[in-house]
């Protein structure tokens, strides 16, 4: 039997950090969660990523990584090597990945996180077969990318620019968290939810929502908007559909542009399943031409959280490849 190979995968999120040792078919062989405090330095943050890996490692003697791959929640230099706009700003413009390709002498790339996760999709998922695969990753912001015969298309900043920025509204509109006015972010986010359903709450506080947020000692969020949609919640089914519908707008412009044949929704808002999907696909249907939209087929990621891990390692495997 050949000998499989492996990466390592770093997936960077917000409040933490999720380590894997990925094989090449795409599972997760073992992994470590990292707990990263605001206050911590670089230094540290890369002192406690390089302890993990050497425990993967050490744990696994046999399984010898290719490389260490890296998904960065922000723009991507062009070195591919370091970022900015992330969720850990002591990790902003640091040469993150070339700190850990030398301290384990093994080559290290980093790719926008959303692009790593679209990877992961083209190369590992349901719907692997793709030729032209668009990935909408809806979690706190809104990240967009396109896989083409496996490979990543890029723009800029790692992936598709920008895109979850697509302007709607414009100057009449809210800025989003980066800062950009009336875009796709400010309305169709997890942040954007977030909002919502706090002032739902302040607005009706006999709502079914607001009752499960004092429960739960803390302010409604979008995870709160889910269960109580699930459990039947007709606000909260409402706000889905509205978030639905702004997303399936993107959906369209971005077809219109990039002509993928599936478009997948991905990222934490997509756990509300077909409540998100059916008033997305109905709206790109509606307002999209047809000659871009009747050859698309919609559907949930299905990686899940396994997107990231994967989809970081993936870089590596796709850099061997003949």
């Amino acid at each position: 039997m050949p000998q499989q190979d492996f990466a390592i995968g770093v997936d960077i999120g917000g409040g933490s950090t999720k380590i894997g040792l990925v094989s090449a078919g795409g599972d997760i062989v073992a992994r470590r969660r990292i707990v990263v405090d605001s206050s911590d330095g670089a230094d540290a943050i890369v002192g406690r990523y390089a302890e993990a890996i050497r425990d993967i490692t050490a744990a696994h003697p046999q399984e010898r990584p290719l490389g260490i791959g890296i998904g960065f929640p922000g723009r991507i230099h062009p070195d591919n090597l370091s970022g900015n706009l992330g969720n850990i700003p002591a990790l902003d413009d640091f040469p993150l990945a070339e700190r850990l390709g030398e301290l384990f002498s093994l080559p290290a790339q980093m790719e926008n996180d959303g692009t790593a996760a679209g990877l992961a999709e083209a190369m590992f998922g349901r719907d692997r077969d793709a030729q032209r695969l668009l990935l909408i990753a809806a979690g706190t912001g809104i990240g967009v990318s396109l896989t083409i015969d496996g490979k990543p298309f890029i723009t800029s900043g790692g992936g598709l620019g920008n895109a979850g920025q697509l302007i709607i509204h414009g100057t009449e509109g809210q800025p989003c968290r980066q800062g950009c006015i009336g875009c796709l972010e400010s309305l169709a986010s997890g942040d954007a939810l977030n909002g919502i359903a706090r002032r739902y709450c302040a607005e009706v506080p006999a709502s079914a929502l607001a009752a499960r947020a004092r429960d739960l000692g803390r302010e409604a969020d979008a995870s709160d908007v889910i269960v109580t949609a699930f459990e039947g919640d007709p606000a909260a089914r409402a706000m889905l559909t509205d978030v639905g519908r702004w997303l399936g707008r993107g959906a369209a412009t971005w077809a219109q542009i990039f002509a993928p044949d599936v478009i997948l929704l991905g990222g934490g808002l997509s756990a509300a399943g077909d409540m998100l999907l059916e008033p997305l696909e109905k709206e790109a249907r509606a307002c999209g031409l047809d000659m871009y939209l009747a050859p698309v087929r919609f559907s949930l990621a299905s990686l899940g959280n396994e997107a990231g891990i994967i989809g970081a390692a993936a870089q590596i495997f796709l850099a061997n490849k003949p």
